[in-house]
């Protein structure tokens, strides 16, 4: 299979899990680094800011900078810049980066709700944003992942609180920002300097990263350290449709660097 010119990779379940660097990720990107190779990771991990996501890796001797991080937060801060006021179920960390883009996160007077991953959800801020949602307020969300993995096991994310407030409401989001929406990826190719097809992105979440990268025109890679499990059904369909599916990014690294 051919390599790309630029590489785009997941972040949880990919290159990390929870404080565990997973299999082959480190040598992958300073191998990549010491080529010259450009990389990027796309992450809808919202539930910290690029900052802290940058300053995590880097403790964990990753070599990614902040300017080489995209989160599913940036291409919802671009929309909502300088827009209405915005009741947001999400973290500090992503209240202070939707205000440092110029986002009106506001308490009183919303007329949209954003929806992200929450670790300080409240009965009391649910039943907010589920009032707002009946009373006609934007539907958003920062992306539709249900769950977070972690060391201990799957989290509940921005998916969850989504499905507990269409049930409530009947309504669906009106917008979701993040992965699969696929202008994540190519706002990260044209970060790069490159073309989307010029991209590889690699994921763990075959329902999830797989169509992201093909909807957007980037070459599909699947690795098995996330969510999706070796014994999963689909995966010789999606090598059928030619995405390179491998056990850990050791793997892809010989698939695309020969080595």
């Amino acid at each position: 299979m051919p390599d790309g010119r630029g590489y785009l990779f997941d972040l949880d379940g990919t290159l990390v899990q929870g404080n565990r660097v997973l299999p082959g990720a480190k040598e992958l990107l300073e191998a990549l680094a010491s080529r010259g190779d450009p990389y990027a990771v796309i992450t809808n991990n919202t539930a910290f800011s690029r900052k802290d996501h940058a300053r995590r890796l880097k403790r964990l001797g990753l070599p990614v900078s902040e300017e080489q991080i995209l989160t599913s937060a940036i291409p919802a801060a671009m929309a909502l810049k300088h827009g209405p006021p915005v009741y947001l179920l999400g973290t500090p960390a992503l209240a202070c980066e939707l205000g440092r883009l110029g986002v009106d996160v506001a308490e009183e007077g919303a007329e949209a709700v954003l929806v992200g991953f929450d670790t300080t959800l409240s009965y009391e801020r649910l039943r907010t944003a589920a009032l707002l949602l009946e009373k006609g307020a934007l539907f958003l969300a920062t992306h539709p992942d249900p769950a977070c993995p972690s060391d201990n096991g799957n989290l509940p994310d921005a998916g969850g609180i989504l499905a507990l407030l269409e049930k409530v409401t009947g309504r669906h989001p009106d917008m979701i920002f993040g992965k699969p929406n696929p202008g994540l990826l190519l706002a990260a190719a044209s970060q790069m300097g490159l073309d989307v097809h010029e991209c590889f992105f690699v994921g763990d979440r075959a329902e999830v990263d797989v169509p992201f990268a093909l909807q957007a025109g980037a070459k599909a890679g699947l690795v098995l350290t996330g969510a999706t499990p070796k014994e999963d059904p689909r995966i010789l369909g999606l090598r059928d449709q030619g995405v390179l599916v491998v056990e850990d990014l050791w793997t892809f690294r010989k698939h695309v660097l020969g080595f």
